[in-house]
């Protein structure tokens, strides 16, 4: 950056210097020639009165002076020239000053030599007997003024790409300076030329995305080995236990009755883990949104009825009561995916309830929003633990869990299931004196 700007200035500098000097050198030469005009103009003027008063004798006087007189005859002749013989000259009749000057009594003309590097001024004044007086005199033309001035213009123009060399490469530096010299860590922070804050508030607002992005992945990394490693122990368990009883009893040394204990076992966990690896799909599709299922219009009221009928053999063995209160509340969205949701709150709500308790599942809408609450009477969730209850595998009471024979992932499925639909959750609850779940939706 720092070469760029520095060929682009010192560039710029030669061609306005460069510039500069041809206009310079034109309006002087312009100026001179207007002067040494006025000046032919002045003598002819002065000897023209001469001549009126004393007569041509006037002129022999004249023959030591730079500038050039000539004394034309009306129809032409040359009588008189101070440096040249009169009669050897050509009759003069048809010279632009000197048929100007027979027309209006003056006039004026300019004749370059052959070689351009002379121009001649011609001034003509015509005197009271009809005959002209011509006054001429030589000035150097633009080319000979450049070649006689072409040693000093050189020079000039060496020192000046010199100064100009070294202006350059400090004004250069000087601008590039304070953006060497800024603070990427903290781009707002920076004080510099104004037209680079849009470019560092933006960088800054990329650095804060960065941040997030970094942090986030940060999280998500530590979520799935977490996950990771909570799945290998939920597999590892029932996997195990299958196995031992399975052992036992390829041995043959198992009794009958002992045999059939063992066969239910085995089927327990066999579908404990067919529980498990369908809630892990499960998450798994709403994590990737891979869920092929079209939306549809569904009436929560009606869901959570049909979900309540499948859970009431569950609820009876506890002597839970299930209420379903409210009305009608329509959303789009994926039935099977809001099924899950209810299930597993209301599936969450019954394990962890007390003998003879009650379940409320309540529906409704009320400004533009459905809201879906699942209300028990159970053993609560501990302040510290609540905020992390949506997380997988995370049990608040881990020996209570196993005996409730939950996979761990059951609020983690209704989060990502809320996620997925734009949901809100909000959970109240307090240590034995139960929990209540809300899920708002926007219809």
């Amino acid at each position: 950056m720092n070469k760029k700007i520095f060929r682009a200035s010192f560039l710029t500098a030669f061609l306005v210097l460069a510039a500069a000097i041809v206009m310079i050198m034109g309006i002087l030469f312009d100026l001179f020639g207007r002067q040494i005009l006025r000046e032919v103009e002045s003598e002819a003027r002065y000897i023209s009165q001469a001549v009126e008063n004393e007569g041509v004798s006037f002129l022999s006087g004249l023959t030591e002076i730079d500038r050039r007189i000539t004394l034309v005859a009306p129809d032409g002749t040359v009588v008189f020239d101070n440096q040249a013989d009169a009669a050897s000259l050509d009759n003069h009749g048809d010279r632009e000053e000197i048929r100007q000057a027979m027309e209006t009594g003056t006039g004026t003309s300019a004749r370059y030599s052959k070689t351009l590097t002379e121009k001649t001024l011609y001034y003509a004044v015509k005197l009271s007997d009809g005959s002209i007086l011509r006054v001429s005199t030589n000035q150097y033309s633009a080319v000979a003024v450049i070649l006689v001035l072409l040693r000093p213009i050189i020079l000039i123009l060496i020192a000046a790409l010199i100064l100009t060399a070294l202006l350059s490469a400090k004004v250069s530096r000087s601008i590039v300076k304070p953006i060497n010299g800024l603070d990427l860590e903290n781009p707002e922070r920076n004080e510099t030329y104004e037209e680079l804050t849009p470019l560092l508030r933006k960088i800054s607002e990329q650095k804060r995305t960065i941040s997030k992005q970094i942090e986030e992945l940060s999280k998500r990394d530590e979520m799935r080995r977490e996950f990771t490693a909570n799945v290998s122990h939920e597999l590892k368990t029932p996997l195990t236990s299958i196995s031992g009883f399975a052992e036992l009893m390829k041995n043959g040394d198992v009794p009958q009755d002992v045999a059939a204990d063992f066969s239910k076992s085995i089927y327990d966990e066999a579908q404990r883990l067919i529980s498990l690896v369908n809630d892990i799909i499960e998450l798994s599709e709403l994590d990737e949104k891979n869920i092929p299922r079209e939306k549809e219009n569904v009436d929560l009221y009606e869901l959570s009825g049909e979900v309540i009928g499948r859970l009431k053999s569950q609820a009876a063995k506890k002597n839970v009561r299930l209420n379903l209160m409210g009305g009608g509340a329509e959303i789009v969205g994926v039935r099977k995916i809001l099924d899950e949701m209810v299930y597993n709150l209301c599936d969450n709500a019954i394990k962890y309830n007390k003998e003879n308790g009650t379940v409320d599942v309540i529906v409704n809408d009320a400004d533009k929003k459905a809201y879906l609450t699942v209300r028990d009477t159970g053993i609560g969730i501990p302040a510290e633990h609540q905020p992390r209850v949506f997380e997988r595998f995370y049990r608040v009471d881990k020996s209570r869990s196993k005996q409730a024979g939950g996979t761990g992932l059951g609020l983690a499925i209704v989060k990502h299931g809320a996620i997925y639909h734009g949901a809100k959750i909000t959970m109240e609850s307090a240590e034995g004196k139960g929990t209540s779940v809300t899920v708002a939706f926007d219809k």
